[in-house]
């Protein structure tokens, strides 16, 4: 038996064997954007795009809002440290208001004496 083929079948497999290739190559493509992990990255990819184009035409709308917003959010953030700051100036304050009290009512009692 001799492997004598026709051109033509000789054609015909490499026309297949070309075919399969691709389409083997395309499997592989279809798969790779199957890929749970592809999907994922590419719809957080999509929705993070559409949340900063949205937020950015909002900004820009009303900007007192936004700034309105922002500050209370700070505020929020930093309302301990505000507190403490607060607190220390108001017993401060007091301290220094007593303790001038004291003096005045001191210096009334020996007055009378």
């Amino acid at each position: 038996m001799t492997d004598e083929r026709s051109p033509a079948v000789i054609a015909a497999e490499a026309r297949t064997s070309a075919a399969r290739q691709r389409l083997f190559g395309t499997i592989d493509e279809i798969q790779a954007r199957l890929d749970p992990l592809a999907l994922a990255a590419n719809a957080v990819e999509n929705v993070a795009a559409t949340i900063a184009i949205n937020s950015i035409e909002t900004v820009k709308a009303r900007p007192r809002v936004t700034a309105t917003a922002a500050a209370a959010a700070i505020l929020f953030l930093a309302r301990k440290p505000i507190g403490r700051l607060l607190s220390r100036g108001a017993r401060h304050a007091t301290a220094t208001a007593a303790a001038s009290l004291n003096s005045k009512s001191s210096k009334r009692s020996s007055k009378k004496d």
